[in-house]
């Protein structure tokens, strides 16, 4: 075969490719699969919690007293319209979750597109590609951090990244400052996420080599949003700023993975590799303005998942989503040129088997198989609690009582989600000073009364123990003296103790 009959059949080939990935049916195809999923699986026990939270908030409780978390207001605010619409409804507050993000989604993406439309110009076969990859990416790939504060948080920065995409902000105003609100509000619900607004707009100051670009009505807009909501926020929960901040910031934020297993237990690696080979594919290429502001909002986004220092999936998400976004946008500029060599190698065996395998780092076979955090446990607890049981945990993670509570229809006992502060004190201490190390045993003091007392008052049917280890060493603590006087251990799921109150 000659080489120009090994072009032509190349090309062939691409234009079918571009042809498939372009087709409406595939589209839909992936929205049914991405309901279908959510319908198979279950949320994230975040979302569990925070949903859990939203719900005291309105029954009542004092937020950040009576229930507690070390994060801002805006992520439990954020799942408070599906609260108030699912019992408007009568209706599970998970389904209502799902519908109301979905709808997020399509509001955001059609959102997204108008202002793009202002920039560069593009065939309805490259819209269709980007919307599909749009489906893909936002509403299929999420698996089991759909509906995590940063997924949400990415489907209301997108229109801001849109409109900073444009080469003259040539949209109408206010379209541009209505993205900014939406990317300012994302800012609230975490202040690492700033960082994925302010490296696009100095990526585009510098690119521009002007620093009023920086004062664009989007970015302006987004500063006054992040400003105005999280000071409401604040104000409106004055015991996040006097309780829950402090530990956040002594206990929660510190508590940070170790390096080496930060790097071999999350997608640490993998989003540097894809990063890596970005970089090189591009580096002899004009980068587009698209590609520009996705890779250096993702690298904001990974900047705030390194400072987390937590390796999990749902932190690593919009970071890993905006990098695949960036090589989109790259590859749709190469359509115009035949492209050879290297960064052809890199886009076939890099890019497009990240791409295809991006609901694989989110969870896709937990999702699918509607695998529960802990296999066994809620079928243990149903088999000897009373109906619609009242819950706790002796446990260092939420995933031990969240969703299992809302799975049996039953409620949350305790303040806090599981004892986090009493688990990350123990991290901590190892390098800690004479004087700091007082302030975190006092911290670790205060959380173990608080389990203790929430016990007493409350009374729950049932405390879930993370393993015979755990109660143990929690029992013998001082503040938790007599916790389980009147509780007999019912059943084991695994090394998972279930203990239950006496009649």
């Amino acid at each position: 075969m000659s080489v120009l009959e090994k072009s032509a059949r190349a090309r062939v080939e691409s234009d079918g490719l571009a042809l498939l990935l372009s087709n409406p049916l595939l589209g839909a195809a992936l929205a049914v699969v991405a309901v279908a999923q959510q319908l198979i699986g279950h949320i994230d026990c975040d979302v569990s919690w925070f949903l859990t939270f939203a719900e005291k908030v309105l029954d009542g409780r004092i937020a950040y007293v009576e229930a507690s978390d070390p994060n801002p207001p805006a992520a439990f605010l954020s799942l408070m319209p599906a609260v108030l619409l699912a019992r408007a409804l009568h209706l599970p507050a998970e389904a209502m979750v799902a519908a109301l993000v979905f709808l997020a989604a399509a509001g955001s993406i059609g959102f997204s597109f108008l202002l793009l439309r202002h920039g560069a110009a593009r065939g309805r076969r490259e819209w269709m590609q980007l919307l599909n990859a749009a489906i893909f990416l936002l509403l299929v790939a999420p698996e089991i951090v759909f509906a995590e504060r940063e997924h949400i948080a990415l489907l209301a920065l997108l229109p801001l990244l849109a409109a900073l995409a444009e080469e003259r902000a040539s949209a109408p105003l206010p379209l541009r400052v209505v993205a900014g609100l939406c990317g300012g509000l994302a800012v609230a619900m975490k202040p690492h996420f700033i960082l994925a607004i302010a490296l696009p707009a100095l990526a585009i100051a510098w690119r521009e080599r002007s620093a009023r670009a920086l004062l664009r009505a989007e970015l302006v807009a987004a500063a006054l949003a992040a400003i105005v909501a999280t000071g409401a926020t604040l104000i409106a929960f004055p015991a996040y700023v006097g309780e829950a901040l402090p530990l956040a910031l002594e206990v929660y934020g510190p508590a940070r993975d170790d390096l080496g297993h930060f790097l071999a237990h999350s997608l640490a690696l993998a989003y540097l590799a894809l990063l890596a080979g970005f970089l090189v594919a591009a580096r002899a290429a004009a980068l587009g303005r698209e590609s520009l502001v996705a890779l250096a909002a993702s690298l904001g986004f990974f900047a705030a998942f390194l400072l987390q220092g937590k390796g999990w999936m749902n932190h690593a998400y919009p970071a890993m989503v905006l990098l695949l976004f960036a090589w989109i946008f790259f590859a749709l500029r190469d359509h115009a040129v035949p492209v050879a060599g290297l960064r052809a190698a890199l886009t076939k065996f890099l890019f497009v088997p990240a791409l295809l395998a991006a609901p694989a780092y989110f969870g896709i076979v937990e999702q699918l198989t509607d695998r529960e955090e802990h296999e066994g446990l809620t079928a243990a607890v149903a088999a000897v609690a009373p109906p619609r049981p009242r819950i706790a945990t002796i446990a260092s993670q939420l995933d031990f009582g969240h969703p299992l509570t809302r799975r049996l229809a039953g409620e949350w006992v305790g303040r806090q989600n599981a004892l986090f502060v009493t688990a990350a004190v123990g991290r901590l201490l190892e390098k800690a000073g004479p004087e700091r190390r007082q302030r975190l045993e006092a911290r670790r003091s205060a959380d173990l009364a608080a389990l203790a007392e929430d016990i007493r008052a409350g009374r729950p049917d049932i405390i879930v123990a993370e393993d015979r280890a755990t109660r143990e060493w929690v029992l013998k603590r001082p503040e938790m003296a007599a916790a389980l006087d009147g509780y007999r251990l019912a059943k084991q799921a695994g090394d998972i103790e279930i203990w239950r109150r006496a009649e």
